[in-house]
């Protein structure tokens, strides 16, 4: 693998972009007839309409909203437990040693020796997080093995033990779990607190205003629907209850209002009426909506002096790309009979260039990028076969390509890094495993960690 992997190929290669060939194009009208008739359906405009809805911004019924003091203490020792207590939680950090599946008693009493040493060097004064970076084989030792807060209450019951019990500033004893030994050092604590009526007062506030606000934004709401369905019109309802009234352009189905987003309840509500009919009032984040069609265009095949641009451009493009393939290919015939592509591009009047090195197994090529031949795939290549069966394309070009030189693996340097190569290899599979423990915990506790470390790894 490591000789096929880091072996480096150099490609001459001769580009052929459609543009080149666009000029050589002759469109008739009987091109453009043909293709119309053909392609009528694909050329059907969609559905579409003109919207004008009403919005009642929660935001806007906030002033108007009172909260007694009643309320706000009612709300506090409804929600005391599950919105104002906050656990005990701890900072903690770890040192993770695998034990992959399959591992033997000898392998598994190394480990936990290996484990010991790490407990005894952190307890006798060595850095933790310099540990982690040296001792971990996890994602986590590029970060300190920093696992972040956790709080009482979410992990599994025996490292929740071992984290708890610990002091500020200790290290547990390793602890056997299905990723392998975990160490776990606490390095600050946060302690079990519940938030005064007093404290909470200003949260508790805010969320009762908000809350009424909305429940008064629906009733203002449900009030106007009620004169929409007797006839007002939106104008006159936004006049008199203050609601903003918008006018949208022509909309297609799948397309998003900026100001709607993606509210997929609107969007279906919307092609649900017809001209003139109200919807039911649609929720938004933010706000109650209203809708009315204000105009319908159905589906219709478009008329032929309205899409002959758009058929004439995707018609040169396409017969351009065809005589890009056919050049190809006949420049490609003449490449395997004499093997040489700098004497065919000169016969042809065309410029031969080079991508440099690169490895075999990359999946863009140096100065031309992605190849829709080489997916899951790569170049093969070589001094044995220079000349490819293929061509190799682009959406806006062909390409002939041709070996030119190439770099072997050092295999010097691979007999150097052979232990750093086999401890990666296992080192990858054992971040696998241990991630995959990691994700269980989390799904099956809530656990509360620093993620940064996975997503940079």
């Amino acid at each position: 693998r490591y000789r096929i992997d880091q072996e480096k190929i150099n490609l001459n290669y001769i580009k052929l972009p459609n543009s080149d060939l666009a000029s050589q194009v002759t469109l008739t009208d009987d091109d453009i007839n043909k293709y119309y008739e053909r392609n009528k359906e694909s050329l059907k405009e969609p559905l579409k309409i003109q919207l004008e809805y009403l919005s009642y911004p929660f935001a806007q019924f906030i002033s108007s909203s009172q909260v007694s003091e009643k309320g706000i203490e009612d709300y506090y020792q409804s929600h005391r437990e599950d919105k104002f207590h906050n656990p005990k939680e701890a900072k903690v950090r770890y040192i993770s040693i695998p034990l992959p599946p399959g591992t033997d008693a000898n392998q598994k009493k190394a480990a936990e020796a290996r484990a010991d040493g790490i407990v005894k060097a952190a307890r006798g004064g060595k850095d933790f997080s310099q540990l982690a970076k040296l001792e971990s084989n996890d994602p986590s030792a590029e970060k300190g093995g920093d696992l972040g807060w956790v709080a009482a209450g979410q992990l599994p019951p025996p490292i929740e033990k071992a984290i708890f019990a610990l002091k500020k500033g200790a290290v547990s004893d390793p602890i056997e779990t299905p990723a392998g030994l975990q160490i776990f050092k606490v390095e600050d604590f946060k302690e079990e607190k519940t938030q005064s009526l007093k404290e909470a007062s200003a949260e508790i506030t805010k969320t009762l205003k908000a809350e009424k606000a909305k429940r008064e934004a629906a009733k203002v709401s449900d009030r106007d629907r009620e004169k929409a369905l007797s006839g007002v019109d939106f104008a006159k309802l936004a006049q008199d209850s203050g609601a903003k009234l918008t006018v949208t352009n022509w909309l297609a189905s799948g397309e998003t209002l900026p100001e709607i987003g993606d509210n997929q309840e609107f969007y279906k509500n919307a092609f649900a009426l017809s001209a003139k009919e109200t919807s039911p009032l649609v929720e938004g984040r933010n706000a109650y909506y209203m809708l009315r069609i204000k105009q319908r265009r159905e589906p219709a095949i478009p008329p032929l002096d309205s899409v002959r641009g758009q058929i004439e451009k995707g018609l040169r493009e396409s017969k351009a790309y065809e005589l890009a393939l056919q050049k190809g290919n006949s420049l490609l015939e003449q490449l395997k009979k004499e093997n040489d592509i700098a004497k065919l591009a000169q016969a042809n009047g065309l410029k031969v260039e080079e991508t440099g090195l690169f490895q075999r197994s990359a999946a863009q090529l140096p100065k031309i990028g992605d190849l829709a031949e080489l997916k899951g795939g790569s170049i093969a290549l070589s001094a044995q076969k220079p000349v490819p069966e293929k061509l190799y394309t682009q959406k806006d070009a062909v390409y002939v390509l041709a070996f030119k030189d190439s770099q072997p693996a050092n295999m010097e340097q691979f007999e150097k890094e052979r232990d750093a190569l086999m401890k990666q290899a296992l080192a990858e599979g054992r971040q696998r495993a241990l991630v995959k423990f990691l994700e269980s915990l989390k799904a099956k506790a809530q656990v509360t960690v620093n993620n940064s470390f996975l997503e940079e790894s």
